[in-house]
Formats: structure tokens, sequence, C-alpha cells
């Protein structure tokens, strides 16, 4: 689906066939050199020209291809979109065509095309899965329900639509992977043609892709997606990095192809003398969002970037992968800690190769990846490789369904997890980590996230092994159990029957299986605190008025209290009286109103002369000037510490017991691990321009030079900005380290102070802090580009 729409069910589309093993930095060369210009990348293409490249496509490698359901489909959908145009004029139906050429790269099959021709009917048209059904047939009619977004559901937050439409994907995902296939190709096409799209909205798209399709994509590994979805995301949320980046490796094009070229001769060269004749060397640059990951990750400048090119040998079988390796390792030294098997132990995507970085007698040093031609071909089509659409029973074959392990268990979290914060949270932990493989003392290797502790290794044993664990013993050596695992670890898990999970293991654990059953243990125990709470707090209000729980069962009036309550029953509601969401006192006032006592005329007169109309229900001002919290009267509100929400960002509230309502960032790792049954809906108000200043942490990694500090501190004060407290440090690397507590009104004068401390040429970069450190960063992991 795309995103601009020209008129309401159209979309701004530009189509470009191509093939996934074209898909390199090449491609985006061609963008335009404004980012906030509206031209299209290329010159636009007739819907006949679309769908004869489609066929050409198709008969590259289905020569016996039976065109009629491909002919049948492209007019189908041409009709259904007739009047529908994109803001360029081009007629609409070039969108779903391109779609199905990209889907043609990764040689899928017939029904895969003709759904990706029609993915977008039933959404955007009068079109009804019916009617595909009948013309098309269930299989095809299946797939484009899966990729169909039609939903009546209201959605409270941003988070919980996204949330809600990943559930959908994955639960099409299990059901037939070709789903999320064309879903992915979809969204390629979107990133390559969005231009005419205003530049905030370029931004939350590319952020979404960034943070969910391409690590998806990785993770099914398909990597020619990949890799263009990251770089366009580059190009659109840091364009001047990213422009800085081409200009560099350009203005150097005619060397750089002399130094892989050289490579690519020497490793011929040297394989051929050792009797390898059926091999292929490639040399290429690396693409641009992984050097900017590089300079980000390792604080280099370009220029300190020596291994931007990435060189592969293709060789006929496993044995001749290894002795290639030998014959490379005598020809260059190897750098230490830089090989990886990944043919022995292959990834969770079914990704095999060999991959290992030396340093060529010039004192460069060189990437190379060595694998046969079926590795290479998983490589470029990721799991469709695997995918056995031409057996009858359209299913996975036995050999590689226990590869897909990792969708059963993305398919356990949709339906374990009913808070989407936590599902999304989820999703990005276990799905898109790079992975370490770790042994049991029996032999049995598991795959676990890089940095997963001996904890998240109990869990994912057993959670039963997991929740009783007192300690584990690590290559024979007793360690505790948050000690970071590695690679060829092999870990033994010490358990206690009188074990129970502590809330201090959420700090350092890493795993969403681990995570989940730990939360589920705390709140199960916490439910039950606050039931027991709630009795005596209710218990209490019923002695007052002589009466006690029995005798409020018996007599049916505690259906009236449920009702009141608004809660499912009895046991709920003490509950909610426990948390301190529901107050005793007043619900019994509501359910079971006392008689009131006759008044004189005197005082019903004086009574009425001071009646006011009750007011209707409506959003409540709370104690915090710039936060409504809906339907709670002089509620108490607090701003999470831990996180420090600004005005304009997304926020959560959580009642909490003698506190009032606590206010945190919607992404903030201390609200994901609160019970969602104490989430209540907030927002920040609209109608009242807050003056305040709000507190919150930013971290520059500088150069370590002098004036730095005077140079950032003049940006603060010229943009108005209050600072209540800095710190400055320097690091090993010989890079300064300033913190600063900073008083801003919004996040808008927020972002607008960092990105002028971004333009320092001293700055390196910039981070806001939370106080309670996201996992994610702990780990080094770079899943954001806000």
């Amino acid at each position: 689906m795309s995103e601009a729409r020209q008129p309401s069910k159209g979309r701004e589309i530009n189509a470009v066939p191509g093939q996934v093993e074209s898909m390199t930095t090449d491609r985006i060369k061609k963008e335009i050199p404004n980012p906030n210009s509206t031209l299209p990348l290329k010159t636009p293409t007739t819907p006949e020209e679309e769908y004869q490249g489609l066929l050409r496509s198709l008969e590259t490698y289905m020569p016996q291809i039976d065109k009629k359901p491909i002919e049948l489909a492209y007019e189908y959908a041409a009709k259904c979109h007739a009047p529908q145009k994109r803001a360029s004029g081009e007629p609409y139906i070039t969108h779903p065509l391109a779609v199905a050429s990209i889907v043609a790269t990764l040689k899928l099959d017939t029904p895969s095309i003709v759904a990706a021709i029609l993915h977008d009917t039933v959404e955007d048209t009068n079109a009804t899965l019916e009617e595909i059904e009948q013309l098309f047939g269930t299989e095809v009619r299946d797939l484009v329900d899966g990729l169909t977004k039609i939903s009546k559901i209201k959605f409270r937050s941003n988070e919980e639509k996204l949330a809600e439409n990943f559930r959908k994907m994955i639960v099409a995902m299990a059901k037939d992977l070709r789903v999320i296939l064309i879903k992915l190709c979809d969204r390629l096409h979107n990133m390559r043609t969005m231009d005419n799209l205003a530049l905030e909205k370029r931004k939350r798209i590319a952020q979404e892709t960034l943070d969910i399709y391409a690590p998806l994509a990785n993770r099914l590994g398909i990597y020619g997606i990949k890799s263009e979805l990251e770089d366009l995301c580059l190009r659109t949320l840091k364009y001047e990095v990213y422009q800085e980046i081409r200009r560099k490796i350009s203005s150097k094009k005619s060397q750089r192809q002399a130094y892989i070229n050289e490579v690519k001769e020497v490793l011929e060269k040297e394989l051929k003398k050792y009797g390898f004749t059926e091999i292929q060397v490639y040399g290429r640059p690396k693409h641009f969002f992984s050097i900017y990951k590089k300079m980000i990750e390792r604080h280099l400048e370009f220029e300190d970037i020596h291994d931007l090119f990435a060189f592969r040998i293709i060789v006929p079988s496993i044995k001749d992968c290894y002795e290639a390796l030998g014959v490379v390792h005598a020809m260059w030294k190897p750098m230490p800690g830089r090989f990886k098997d990944y043919i022995a132990m292959p990834k969770a995507n079914l990704y095999q190769s060999l991959h290992t970085t030396v340093i060529r007698s010039n004192g460069e040093p060189a990437e190379i990846q060595i694998r046969t031609k079926e590795m290479h071909e998983t490589c470029e089509y990721g799991v469709a490789a695997h995918w056995a659409y031409k057996d009858k029973d359209k299913s996975v074959h036995a050999s590689d369904s226990q590869k897909f392990s990792w969708l059963r268990q993305i398919m356990q979290w949709q339906t374990e997890l009913q808070d989407p914060d936590e599902f999304l949270e989820a999703l990005k932990v276990d799905l898109f980590d790079e992975e370490i493989f770790v042994f049991t003392p029996k032999g049995d290797v598991l795959s676990l996230p890089q940095n997963a502790t001996a904890l998240d290794f109990a869990f994912a044993v057993h959670s039963d092994i997991g929740t009783k664990c007192i300690g584990v013993k690590v290559n024979g050596q007793m360690s505790p159990i948050k000690k970071r695992l590695k690679s060829g670890d092999i870990v033994e898990v010490l358990t206690s029957p009188h074990q129970r999970p502590s809330k201090d293991w959420l700090a350092f654990i890493v795993t969403s299986k681990a995570r989940n059953k730990i939360r589920s243990f705390l709140r199960s125990e916490q439910r039950e605190k606050s039931r027991k709470l709630g009795r005596d707090l209710l218990v209490q209000e019923l002695e007052k008025r002589r009466m006690t729980l029995d005798e409020l069962e018996k007599s049916g009036d505690a259906a009236k209290l449920v009702k009141v309550a608004r809660e499912s029953n009895l046991e709920d509601v003490l509950i909610a009286i426990g948390y301190g969401r529901l107050n005793p006192k007043d619900i019994l006032a509501k359910a079971l109103p006392a008689p009131e006592p006759k008044e004189t005329i005197q005082e019903q007169i004086h009574r009425q002369g001071l009646d006011q109309p009750a007011k209707p229900d409506k959003p409540i001002k709370t104690s915090h000037g710039s936060i409504l919290v809906s339907g709670y009267d002089d509620v108490l509100v607090s701003l999470g510490k831990c996180c420090s929400p600004l005005p304009g960002e997304p926020i959560i509230g959580f009642i909490t017991r003698g506190r009032g309502v606590t206010i945190h960032r919607s992404t903030c790792p201390r609200a994901l691990d609160m019970d969602p049954a104490r989430k209540i809906q907030v927002e920040w108000s609209k109608a009242q321009v807050d003056a305040a200043y709000h507190r919150c942490s930013i971290s520059l990694r500088t150069q370590e030079k002098p004036g730095v500090l005077a140079e950032v501190t003049t940006v603060l004060s010229n943009n108005g900005v209050n600072v209540h407290k800095a710190e400055v440090k320097v690091e090993n690397d010989l890079t300064g380290i300033l913190e600063f507590e900073l008083g801003v009104k919004n996040l808008a004068h927020l972002e607008t102070v960092i990105s002028r401390l971004e333009a320092l040429p001293s700055v390196l970069s910039v981070q806001r802090k939370n106080i309670v450190k996201k996992r994610a960063l702990r780990r080094g992991r770079f899943t954001s580009m806000h």
C-alpha cells in the first residue's frame, strides 16, 4: 500500500521495475538534487510499457508461463483503477504493475504476480474479494485478502494502529509467506517513489521502513531489498549525510574501480593456480547506509574507513568453500576476530557463507565472502528460494520447516502480547537482532540475539527452567545469570524449586521470551496483591454501612457494583480498587445510594437556590496544565523522570497508587514493564499554550579540542534553552562527552536545538538520553535515525 493519494483513493507512485541483483547504490544515484523537490525519479512510463516489461521479466525464469491469468489481472486492475491518477498525472495502474515486476525478481509463481497486480483493488476500488475469487481462484483471493488493510477498528493511538497492522501482516505471513514478500516489494516501490509527499510524511514513512521493513527483509534473507530500503531511508532521513558520502565515493570512482579490478584479478589468478576452475569473483562498493552505520558506531570520519568494498567468491561445493578460504588466508593475513562460519551454523534466515577480513600486502583490509551458487541464490532471494510453491499443498518442505521456527515464535507473541508497545518492542528486539550460537552441555545449539545473557539462555531452553534459575555454569565455570554470552559458549543452568522471578531481572535480560514470561509472572503476582488490598478496602467501606461482602454478593447488589465500576466481574472491581483506579466509597455511593432524609421547606428552598445544572462529561484538565486525562476529575499528574516527555511527542499514562497518573513517552522502556491494566488515555492539551520549560537530557560526543564547550553553550543560549546541569568528560578514544540537563518548551524546540548542535563541525553525534536507557541502546543497536 502506498502513502500518497491523488485523488483520495489514488497514490503517488512511479514505476521502476528491475532486478534484485541490481539493487545497489547505482539506482539511488538517480535521485533528485533537493529533498523537498517534487520531481519524479525517472521518466514516466505508460501502463503498456510496464506490462510488457513485466512479461519479459517473467519469461526469464518461467519460459512456459501461461499469460492468460496475468493478462486478465492487468485488464481487471486497469479497469478498477481507471478513475485514479497519481499526482504526476500518470495512470494509477503503473504502481501495481511495477510492484509485480519487483515480485518477479524474487522468481515467485504466477499467483504471486497476479496478487501483486491486484493488491490494491479491494482496498482502493469497488472490487470485492468474492469477485477476485470468482475470476482468479481461492489462492489469489487469499493472497489479496492478506495484503488488504481494510479495517473498521478505531485505534486509540498511532502506536496501536502500527502494532495492529503488523499483527495482521504476521498472521498473513504464517498462512502464506508470499504475502509478506509482496508487501516488501510494495514498500520498496513506495520508498523509491514518494518524493511528491511532504518532507515530514516522507520522514515518518522512512523511519517506519528503517525500524520494521528493512530488518524484516534482512530476517527473510532478501539482502537486495534490505540494502536498497536502508539506502533510501538514509537519503530521506539524513539527506546531507547521504549526499556527502555519495560525493566522496564518486570523487574517486576511477581509483576505486581500479582497486576492485586489481583485487579480483589477484584472487582469480591465485585460486586458479590451486586448481579452481569453476569460480566467480565479484567486487562491489558497500552500501551507503552500511558506511554511515560504521561511521556512527565507530566514531569515524569517512576518510578513516578503509574497508569500503566487499568481495564475493562463488565456488561449486561446500568443500570448495573451505579450500578457497585456505587459499585466501595463505595469500593475505586474516584479521583476528573477523572470521565467521555461517555454513556450519547458518543464520535463522537460511543465510550461509564464510566471512573473513584480510590485510593485503599494502596494509589495506579486504572483506571477502565465500559461498556456493545455491547459497548465493538464497542470499539474493532469501526464503523465497526455499518456499515450495510448486508443491500441491503450497507448503514449506519438511526439511525447511524447522528453519522457520522464528515465524512460529512471532505468531505466539501476537497472541500473547495484547499491549501494542510490548508487541512492537518484541518484534524489534528478537526478530531483528544478529545472532550468536550457544551450546547446551549435551551439544544442542540454541540461537540467541547478540548480548543475550545466561538467563535468556535458561528461558530459551524452557520457561520453567528460566523462572527457577538460580545460577549458571559457562564453559564449566560458575557465572552470574546476567553474564553476556558469546558464540561457542557451553551453558549449564542451575535451578531451585523455590526460586521466583525478580523484577530486577528485567534490567538485564534481552530476549522477548524471557521478558514476557517475567512480566507475566510479576503481573499475576501484582494482581493477586491488588485483589487482596482491594478486598480489604471494600470491606472497610461496607463495614461503615454495616454490611459484609458475603451479604453484598448474596443480595445481588454486587452486580450493581460491577455495573457502576464498568468491570467484567467483582474480582476485577477488587483489583481496580487495589490498583487505585477505583474509589470504593464512590462506587458504593453510586451503586447503593443511601436514602435522603426529609427536608424542611426552608431547606429545600435554600438548596434549590444553590443548585447548578450538571455539566456534561468531557476531558478534564488535570493538575498538570498541558495534559488532559479523559473522564477523570481532579487527577494528580506527574511526568516520568525516567524519560522526561515533552509536549508534542506521543505519551502514555499509568495510574499509580498515591501519585495519580504518571506520564511517560510511548517508547519509554520503564513504561513497557508496567501493567497494561493501569494504562489510561492521556494527551497533550491543544487548547492551552504551555509556556513552561520542560526538562530533558542530551549527550554529545565531540572532538577533543579547545573551545568545544563554548561553541555548544553558545548554541544553547542562542536558541533560548535553559541549562540546569552540565557534565564534561573525555573517553579513552580521546573524544569528549558533554551531558546536559536542559529546559526546553516542547519537542520541536528540542529537535531544533539538536539539529543546530549537529551542524557544529566539532560535534560527532547528539543523542537524547533516558535515565532508564533502552536495552537496544545498551547493546549498541542502530535502530532509529530520529
